[in-house]
Formats: C-alpha cells, structure tokens, sequence
C-alpha cells in the first residue's frame, strides 16, 4: 500500500492509504451467524407481540412500538457506522457509543419499568445491527477487486528507504533515543514499583487487622477487612512475581531473544483488564481481506501498557521477544523502542479470539525496530532503587481505604 508524508521541522507523520474493506473482513461463518441470529431476534420480538395480547391492545401497541423503533435506530446506527469502515476508516465513536447505549437502556427497561417492553427494545435493537450487518457484508463485497489490488502493491519488502523515512506514530514525543530507560532498567522499575505496592498492602492489611482485634469490631466487617485487604495482596503479589521472572530472565540472558511482531490490544470485552499480545514471526500484512492469525497470544501486565493500541485503530512494533529453554516457553518479557511489555499467561482460545477483534483491521507498516539486542551485560546496571514513592503515604492511602470499607459495611449491615 502506498504511503504518502508531509514534511514538519521535527518529524514526519505517516499517512497511509485509505484501503476499503471487503466481505472477507470479517470471519468466515459471519454473514450466517448474522442472519440466523436476525431471524431469531425478530422471532423473540413477534412472540413478545403475541403475549402482549392477553394484556390488552395499547400493549401490543406499546410493545410493537417499541420493537420498531429500536429496529429502525440499530439499523440506522450501525448502517452509518459500518459503512465508513467498509470505506476503510475506524468505526465512528458515537456508533459504537449508541449502540452500548441503547442495549444499557433496554436491559433497564426491562428490568425496572416493563419486562415486555424492554425485550422488545432489546429484540428490535439487535435485529437491526444483525441485518445492518448482512447488509454490510454483502456490500462489501464488490470491494474485492479493489482490495486484491492494494495487497498486492503493498506486498512488497521495505526497503532502506522506508525505515529512514517512517516515523513513529505518536508525534511529538521529543524523547531522544538516548535518553530511554533501557530495558534492564524498565524492569528494574516495574520490580521495585509492585514491591512497593506488595509491601504496602501487606502493612495496610496487618495494622487493619490488628485494629479489629483491638476494637472488637464485629466479624462481618473483620472478615471484610481483611479478605479485601488479603484479596489485593495476593493480585499485587502474583504482579511482583512475574516481573521478579522477567526481571531474572533478562539478567541470566540464558537464551538469546528474537526478532518478531507484536500487537497489543487493549480488550474490549467487560470485566477483562488485561490486554492481548500477538506475536508474529513475519510482518502482519493483510492478506485476502484479512490479517493473518497470530502465531501465540498472551495476556499481559495491565499497568505496562505503552505499546497499548485500540480494536480500530491497531499499531504494530517491531520488537524483540525474550526466548525460553523450549521453542513454546512464554516469554518473560517483550521489548519495542517504544516502551516494554510482560506477558503473564497464555491467552484462552487467543488466536481465534484476537482475529476476530483484529482480522479487519489494516494496520501501516510496523514501526521498525532500532532498539539493539537487550543483554544485561551490555546495559549499565543501576545500583540505586527506583523511585517509587514514600512507603509511608502509600500504607496509609491502603489503610485509610480499609477502614472506610469497614465503616460503610458496617453502616449498611
């Protein structure tokens, strides 16, 4: 894919072509998983109808009202939205922000005003994303030829040329080079952070306990107290442990790291913080409509996060990746000229999981790789311990936290 480049007095942003997306975008089973659940949601919403019958006919009206309107506000919605990343651009905020809105709004509903109404609501709104979204594909897929056509000009290797002329992404940062941490550095820093905090939730929970036994504070907030407490020790303790890992791993050097491609993602699913790392051996260059399957994923360190990109608008780092003993030993620790990553476990079902969210995306080339080979004995090592904070304020924002929690459950119990 072609590139063009304005010219600035301190760096250069890229600016890619825009490449439209075609039916291949999206996974192969998608426009029959839509279609079916279509037919199911307009299902759910006729039978709806139907039991609002026996409540009278301003139900029924109220109902299928309901069922309409929202149809037609996911249809128009999504429609809006889908078509500019058929186009090649990232989805618009404010689809994605409709959307989540208005199922929050249905399920509302539905739970404290009207069951029936609410599941229409709910019913007609994911009846029009579901046909907005066969519509889309299917549109999308006179787009072929077109897309055919810019995968392969951009098939090409970079040459030396790109490499001088490509600048990172995120303009105007003004760090030279030679002012990064290194990463024996980084590592050191994140070690001595999750101490810290290892150490202040550890004085936190201790003095909270022992001021429940002291005050013969009733057990329901005992237990509280300290489960809370405890609870976040141990989450903050499994963090020091894997940097403590990754820190070793990068200082024993037993294994020589490797080139590859990295991807960090933050995950879009509720309630799961950690983000998706895919790894790649060659450049993730679309191919068919698609970027290739990552070859391992994992998920990592939340607060290490400054390769983090967003589902739409992905960034790929050329990185070296740590190497274990055995050729499937997860890496201890990943390191991009922008910043590092420390993977902690091998992501579940990942490699399809992060396809799905990522496939379609048509990320620029990947930001090329200036950072020489990690080796602890090639990087000064730092005898001072890192700046984390006062040991002292951190325990008493931890304490002072408990004992509210104490107080409140106390006060509702």
């Amino acid at each position: 894919m072609a590139t063009g480049a304005r010219g600035h007095s301190s760096h250069v942003v890229d600016e890619p072509e825009v490449v439209p997306r075609d039916d291949r975008a999206w996974p192969r089973s998608a426009l029959v998983a839509s279609a079916v659940l279509f037919l199911v949601a307009v299902a759910a919403g006729v039978g709806l109808g139907f039991e609002a019958a026996g409540r009278g006919a301003l139900t029924v009206i109220v109902v299928s009202s309901a069922f309409v309107v929202a149809f037609g506000f996911g249809f128009a919605l999504t429609a809006s939205g889908i078509r500019r990343w058929i186009d090649g651009h990232p989805v618009p905020g404010r689809s994605q922000f409709g959307a989540s809105a208005g199922i929050v709004v249905a399920l509302l509903i539905m739970g404290a005003v009207d069951a029936m109404a609410g599941g229409a609501l709910l019913a007609g709104l994911m009846g029009g994303i579901l046909v907005a979204n066969v519509w889309a594909i299917r549109r999308a897929r006179s787009n072929r030829e077109l897309v055919d056509k810019a995968e392969a000009a951009g098939a090409r290797e970079p040459t030396v040329d790109d490499a001088r002329t490509r600048a990172p992404r995120r303009v105007g940062s003004g760090v030279d080079a030679a002012l990064r941490p290194t990463v024996g550095q980084a590592l050191r820093h994140v070690v001595g952070l999750e101490r810290h905090r290892c150490l202040a939730w550890l004085i936190a929970t201790a003095v909270a306990t022992f001021a429940c036994a002291v005050l013969d504070a009733p057990e329901g907030v005992t237990f509280v107290v300290v489960s809370i407490g405890g609870g976040a020790f141990i989450w903050v303790a499994r963090r020091l442990w894997a940097a403590w890992l990754a820190n070793r791993d990068f200082t024993q050097a037993a294994t020589p790291p490797r080139r590859a491609f990295v991807v960090l993602l933050r995950d879009p699913a509720p309630k799961l913080i950690r983000p998706l790392l895919g790894v790649w051996s060659e450049p993730p260059m679309p191919r068919g409509g698609r970027l290739p399957k990552a070859d391992r994923v994992f998920r990592c360190d939340d607060e290490v996060d400054e390769l983090l990109c967003l589902q739409g608008s992905v960034e790929v780092h050329e990185a070296w990746v740590d190497t274990g003993p055995r050729r499937g030993s997860k890496p201890r620790w990943v390191a991009a000229d922008a910043g590092i990553v420390l993977p902690h476990r091998r992501a579940v079902f990942g490699r399809g999981y992060l396809s799905a969210l990522i496939g379609g995306d048509r990320p620029s080339r990947p930001r090329p790789l200036t950072l020489p080979p990690p080796h602890s004995q090639l990087q000064p090592t730092i005898q001072e311990h890192p700046d984390v904070g006062s040991l002292a304020a951190a325990t008493t924002v931890r304490l002072a936290g408990l004992a509210a929690i104490g107080i409140v459950f106390h006060w509702i119990t």
